[in-house]
């Protein structure tokens, strides 16, 4: 029996409305983390020691999402990134001109099994909504001046 292009055409429908129930669930979950001040982040406890994902945000905006690799635990990526020691420009950032400015950053996390796609759909959450990635997601633009300013 042949199918008919519009059989094809609705499961399609159908399997990206199922992605994005599942994208907007993880940006729900996330959304209902506590933010822990940058100056405080590195005393934290809890999850923080298991893997998972996590958002850096300057001022309130989203500037970084990442996931832990395996082996690792969220709270040894953040400490990488503020003390410069992940070769990112997050780290770059954060270690750099960001460091002054640390009283404007909070981290929030999520801890999960598998940080790699949690952090697949958080991002492709951020660029549905926004049109790109957060900006410390892409190689900078060195001749961007707003790279690493407030």
């Amino acid at each position: 029996m042949k199918r008919s292009q519009g059989d094809s055409v609705h499961k399609e429908t159908q399997v990206d409305q199922d992605h994005l129930k599942i994208v907007q669930f993880y940006r729900e979950k996330m959304n209902l983390q506590p933010l822990h001040s940058a100056l405080r982040s590195f005393n934290v406890q809890d999850g923080a020691r298991m893997s998972g994902v996590y958002e850096i945000c300057r001022n309130n905006e989203i500037i970084y999402i990442g996931g832990n690799p395996y082996f690792s635990n969220i709270r040894d990526c953040l400490n990488a990134h503020f003390s410069g020691n992940d070769g990112l420009p997050i780290g770059r950032y954060l270690s750099g001109p960001g460091k002054r400015r640390w009283r404007n950053i909070a981290v929030r996390w999520l801890t999960c099994l598998n940080p790699p796609e949690i952090v697949y759909y958080l991002l492709e959450d951020y660029q549905i909504r926004h049109g790109r990635l957060p900006i410390y997601n892409n190689a900078p633009n060195p001749d961007a001046r707003d790279w690493d300013s407030d």
